[in-house]
């Protein structure tokens, strides 16, 4: 059975079984394949899906759009012989099938983020263990959501995009502190500026990160590294 791979933290990646799938013929068959994989837990309306991928298209035009871009993204990923298929198809819904035999980055990352949340919320989570799923999580996180990718003539979908993105930044800027904090803490100070420095990467300005990088160096006794971290 055919696996399908989608890796939307970073550039968009689509895989069957470890092969890129070239044959998405345009940014709007991405786009469908994207939202339809994210938003997964709900069945979408077709009239909803012309209006966030062709809003300024005239009605007919735009379910001819979408019709088309339904039948290159079943081709390009194999749905017709998948078993079960990736898509759950009627008249008027479309929804990405869960029990289908794909991976999706953003559900692990969300998965892991819910598991620590939780955990945390009831006090009962070793800290070595939750280092370790927050690690993991990072791992996930190549880039930012969809980066580089874009559709100019679609405002709702850039704006779904948009909250995503922001989101998953902020998210992914917590664990690194978390992390840092966490290795400062154990003596591992090598481990704590490597997680301070990947927040200033993703965020130059961020003054927390600022301080953990300097603690880090400070308490390894590198004072003059902190003393210039502190003029940077």
């Amino acid at each position: 059975m055919a696996h399908l791979s989608l890796g939307v933290l970073g550039s968009l990646q689509v895989l069957i079984d470890d092969t890129p799938v070239t044959t998405l013929e345009s940014d709007k068959v991405c786009a469908l394949l994207v939202y339809l994989a994210v938003e997964a837990d709900r069945p979408h309306r077709r009239e909803s899906l012309v209006g966030l991928l062709w809003p300024d298209y005239p009605e007919q035009v735009a379910r001819h759009n979408l019709r088309q871009a339904l039948f290159n993204l079943r081709l390009a990923i194999g749905d017709r012989t998948a078993s079960p298929s990736y898509l759950l198809i009627s008249r008027d819904d479309i929804q990405f099938n869960r029990a289908s035999d794909f991976s999706l980055d953003l559900a692990q990352f969300n998965a892991i983020l819910r598991t620590c949340e939780e955990n945390r919320g009831r006090g009962s989570e070793d800290p070595s263990i939750r280092a370790a799923r927050l690690e993991e999580m990072v791992k996930l996180y190549r880039g930012e959501f969809l980066q580089h990718f874009f559709l100019e003539d679609s405002a709702e979908f850039e704006q779904w995009a948009l909250v995503q993105r922001e989101g998953l930044h902020q998210h992914v800027l917590d664990a690194h502190s978390d992390l840092a904090n966490y290795y400062e803490l154990h003596g591992d100070f090598q481990a704590a500026r490597r997680h301070a420095s990947r927040q200033l990467e993703l965020d130059p300005w961020r003054e927390e990160a600022h301080c953990q990088m300097m603690r880090a160096l400070a308490l390894d006794g590198q004072r003059s590294a902190a003393l210039a971290q502190y003029e940077t």
